[in-house]
């Protein structure tokens, strides 16, 4: 059996289509649309080359043989490789020990009394402890220059309740 005997214009066209759409994968984000559209284009041209359902066969399963031998060099690579000594890659855990923090921890403004900036409908500005604070409320409207106090704080959301006597 002599392979690539003689080669078609279809099988060629197929092949710069999907090392196109290929180098288009790896340079645009996305959801992997050109790259699934590459191989399909790479699996045609090796379909549409072949001159028996044999033939066929035995490029699809030597592709897939050479495909999945690459990607475990780029793997090993990318692990242990050149990459890995790039500041591409990520080395240390972002976590609170190293000085990272998610987002502020508002914890110990729970039960602090002040004076809403702005009308909360239901968020809005309010002035806890000297400082500005983004606040919400259940969902009642409170008046601008109201006394409020934070009845509890939820992730990044300080949930404030209005005070009866009011300025």
């Amino acid at each position: 059996m002599v392979l690539f005997e003689t080669i078609n214009i279809v099988s060629v066209v197929l092949f710069a289509v999907g090392m196109v759409l290929l180098l288009i994968e790896l340079f645009v984000p996305g959801f992997g649309i050109f790259g699934g559209l590459g191989l399909v284009a790479l699996v045609l041209c090796i379909v549409f080359q072949a001159r028996s359902l044999l033939e066929a066969l035995i490029l699809l399963v030597a592709f897939s043989a050479i495909v999945i031998a690459l990607a475990l060099i780029a793997g090993r690579s990318l692990h242990r490789g050149f990459l890995f000594r790039t500041p591409l890659v990520l080395k240390d855990a972002e976590d609170k020990e190293n000085g990272y923090v998610s987002s502020s921890d508002y914890s110990h403004l729970v039960g602090e009394t002040g004076i809403s900036i702005t009308p909360l409908r239901p968020a809005g500005l309010a002035e806890l402890s000297g400082r500005k604070y983004d606040v919400v409320t259940e969902g009642e409207f409170i008046p601008a220059r109201s006394r409020v106090r934070v009845d509890r704080v939820v992730g990044s959301r300080i949930i404030v309740r209005q005070l009866e006597d009011t300025k």
